[in-house]
């Protein structure tokens, strides 16, 4: 019995130790899938094990990302193509003597800012001049595209405008402009005339700056206009047609009847017709140019500034014809060698880098300076005259003056010649001329013709000695 119950012992110490044996590897396993086990274990293995053993981590969900607000796409810079047959040539890099003495003429006269082109038409040539600061306190200094309020050099661009609405046959010269107001204009001192678009033109409508018409900047409106033409105050005495008076609250009508006859603003007209056929970033409301980076502010005699840029971009236009009273006659806004290429238009006929804008006709019609003047014979928009300048050359030109803006352009229009100067400072010395040029102006743009009209004829005269030598 003894025996039996001691080999049943061994048996049974036999069977769990084979038991303990078998069950070793799976504690092991079990403790590694557990997480539980030796501390032993190096910390790449441990690791290595975690990363292959371990639940995952909760999935946390990322914070929002910030809303982005869309940020409009940046209109591309407005560069206009210089046509091939242009050279633009600056007088202070090329012509050092020409330089000091526009540079004593500029600093004579106290001028912060000056801007100035002489065009020869028949070459293609310019030749420009820059002096000063377009803004003093920014310490913006000028550069041939700096653009300048030119004040009533403005006039003549409003009748390129009208001139392309007569060669549409939407506008007729000597048609009563109650045609195109739709309400009748009438000076009630000689209520059987008639007042015509060509009277606004020349300053003969008898339509004059009244005070009613000077106050008005703060009631624009289509009403506004129709109120001011329906008093008696807006006209003088005299039947239209037969007296010259300047007036630029005639060149306030002339805008509402191109409105009124286009469909469209005088702002967008000119845009349309003038502007990007000529690839010319130019306007009479300057917040809707392309590139307002470059405008000019404007300073006073004193130097003080009275018309900011800032001041100027907060213009707006309106979609009401005959609204904007105050820009057709002085603020169109444009660089001066873009004036220049349109004066060269004119003088070819109506006709720049093979685009035409006006008839061969209109372009008469803006020379024909029927009516006398105070000094002058007046045209469309432009006026004439002889001997009372460089030389005795006769002349068309034209002068601007607002708010320390001095501006001006001379150009002798002929069958041998499309030669000119444009020129506009800010800040100079108030000082005229017995004609009524601005000093500045006048010594400037005299200086610039004398001397660059010898140059351009030289070349010439080489270039054709050149050619006859190499035929």
């Amino acid at each position: 019995m003894r025996n039996k119950a001691g080999k049943s012992g061994v048996l049974i110490i036999v069977l769990a130790a084979i038991i303990l044996i078998a069950l070793v590897p799976w504690y092991f396993i079990v403790a590694r899938y557990l997480g539980f086990g030796s501390d032993s274990e190096s910390d790449s293995e441990r690791n290595e094990n975690t990363a292959v053993t371990q639940t995952a981590p909760p999935v946390v969900e990322p914070p929002p990302e910030p809303v982005q607000t869309p940020q409009p796409t940046p209109e591309p810079i407005f560069e206009p193509e210089v046509p091939l047959h242009e050279t633009i040539t600056s007088i202070r890099t090329d012509y050092p003597m020409l330089t000091g003495e526009l540079n004593e003429i500029a600093s004579h006269h106290d001028s912060v800012a000056v801007s100035l082109v002489f065009f020869d038409g028949g070459t293609g040539k310019y030749f420009t001049y820059e002096h000063g600061y377009a803004d003093v306190e920014e310490k913006r200094v000028v550069n041939v595209d700096t653009k300048f309020r030119v004040a009533s050099l403005s006039k003549l661009v409003t009748v390129l405008c009208a001139m392309v609405l007569v060669d549409k046959d939407l506008i007729d010269l000597d048609t009563d402009i109650s045609v195109y107001l739709g309400y009748e204009v009438k000076n009630t001192n000689y209520p059987g005339t008639a007042i015509t678009t060509r009277m606004l033109m020349q300053h003969t409508s008898s339509i004059f700056d009244s005070g009613a018409f000077q106050m008005s900047r703060d009631r624009n409106s289509s009403e506004s206009l129709r109120y001011l033409l329906e008093r008696g105050s807006s006209f003088r005495r005299n039947n239209p047609g037969t007296v010259f008076e300047y007036t630029n609250f005639g060149y306030s009508v002339l805008a509402a009847v191109c409105e009124n006859a286009a469909g469209k603003t005088l702002n967008t007209l000119a845009r349309e017709v003038l502007f990007e056929p000529l690839e010319i970033d130019a306007a009479y409301v300057p917040s809707t140019m392309h590139d307002t980076r470059n405008i000019a502010a404007i300073y006073n005699d004193r130097h003080v500034m009275t018309r900011s840029v800032q001041s100027q971009l907060e213009i707006r236009e309106s979609e009401t014809f005959g609204h904007d009273l105050h820009l057709a006659q002085g603020n169109l806004t444009i660089s001066i060698i873009d004036y220049a290429r349109i004066l060269v238009m004119l003088g070819n006929g109506g006709v720049l880098n093979d685009v035409r804008i006006l008839s061969s006709e209109a372009v008469r019609e803006i020379h024909n300076t029927s009516v006398e003047g105070a000094s002058y014979r007046q045209g469309l928009g432009t006026r004439f005259s002889t001997g009372d300048f460089i030389d005795n050359l006769g002349f068309y030109w034209h002068t601007g003056s607002a708010y320390g803006t001095f501006a001006q352009y001379i150009y002798n229009h002929s069958d041998n010649m499309n030669r000119g100067v444009v020129v506009v400072t800010t800040g100079a010395k108030t000082d005229r001329e017995r004609n009524g040029m601005v000093t500045v102006c006048s010594k400037l743009s005299s200086v610039a013709w004398e001397e660059l009209s010898a140059i351009v004829d030289f070349e010439d005269h080489y270039d054709d000695d050149d050619d006859e030598f190499d035929g």
